[in-house]
């Protein structure tokens, strides 16, 4: 007997959101939210246009999803900006097929493109108390951090490399004071010492 419960917009988000997180967007469909839900199909089709409805706004939610996590999981005294890019790895680990969803699918979008989201916003306030940088330098200054913070990440999502938590505060501390010596001394060159 089919269920009798009103199917709402958000029940087939949330289906379709716990399906993409146990097994990615390709195994998201129609029939296989209906299925989950002990619906027919019909209550998804009178609240969604079509598929490509559905899944921009699965994207929506699980955008949010992923920001929430960047930003509500505190840990300890250690600073903010370190924080959203330790939960940046975590959530590549802790959510594999979220995050290649958000950030290891054909997208062809440009770097700067992950940054210019009103979630950046409130990253940009956090990267503003811990460098004093300006807007302009604080945009730059995120995405080549954000580059290196998601080169680990995508090595632990797919479990190339299985790191410790405490090699990847290391890490995000190097590149962070390595960026900031760039920044205080934009020409400096990587220079080849000549064999002697």
């Amino acid at each position: 007997m089919a269920n009798t419960t009103k199917i709402t917009k958000e029940m087939i988000l949330d289906t379709a959101f716990s399906i993409a997180r146990r097994e990615g967007l390709n195994s998201i469909s129609n029939r296989r939210i209906a299925k989950e839900l002990n619906s027919s199909i019909r209550p998804i089709y009178y609240q969604f246009k079509n598929t490509e409805e559905l899944k921009l706004e699965l994207g929506k939610k699980i955008d949010t999803y992923f920001y929430d996590y960047l930003l509500n999981n505190k840990l300890g005294n250690m600073p903010l900006y370190k924080q959203i890019g330790i939960n940046y790895i975590r959530f590549s680990r802790d959510e594999k097929k979220l995050f290649k969803i958000l950030f290891m699918s054909d997208n062809k979008l440009l770097p700067s493109d992950f940054i210019l989201d009103t979630d950046y916003m409130k990253i940009k306030d956090i990267i503003r108390i811990s460098t004093n940088l300006s807007d302009k330098d604080i945009k730059s200054f995120h995405l080549k951090m954000w580059l290196f913070t998601h080169g680990i990440a995508t090595l632990s999502a797919n479990d190339t490399i299985l790191f410790t938590d405490k090699q990847i505060s290391d890490l995000l501390s190097y590149e962070f004071q390595a960026l900031m010596l760039l920044e205080e001394n934009p020409d400096n060159k990587w220079v080849l010492k000549e064999e002697k």
